[in-house]
């Protein structure tokens, strides 16, 4: 995501950013809270929901797609999600600022 052709020409994120994650939905879900401060709602189609992050009152709409497992040497699996950030409803600081947050927020631990 982070590469310049995707930025719009303020830098910012465009209004739809789109994650290959390694994460199932109940992760997801935790994550999001934290993200948020509380549980995220869910729309009538089934998207997440969440409201006022940053200081910016807007909403954030999240999309989780479940996808077929990774499974590397045959032995090991690993969940896999599409997740789609909507981030219309935001300004490119904004955006910038809710992307950063994500990307803080569900970091995984490494070395």
């Amino acid at each position: 995501m982070t590469e310049p052709e995707r930025m719009g020409n303020d830098g910012a994120p465009p209004e739809t950013v789109e994650k290959l994650m390694s994460i199932t939905r109940a992760e997801f879900e935790a994550g999001l809270k934290r993200l948020g401060g509380k549980p995220p709602r869910l729309d009538g189609s089934g998207q997440y929901v969440v409201s006022g992050t940053g200081g910016e009152r807007q909403s954030v709409i999240c999309s989780f797609e479940a996808l077929p497992d990774a499974v590397l040497g045959g032995r090991m699996r690993l969940p896999r999600a599409r997740v789609k950030l909507h981030l219309a409803a935001l300004s490119g600081k904004a955006r910038v600022d809710f992307v950063a947050l994500f990307e803080r927020t569900f970091q995984r631990g490494g070395g």
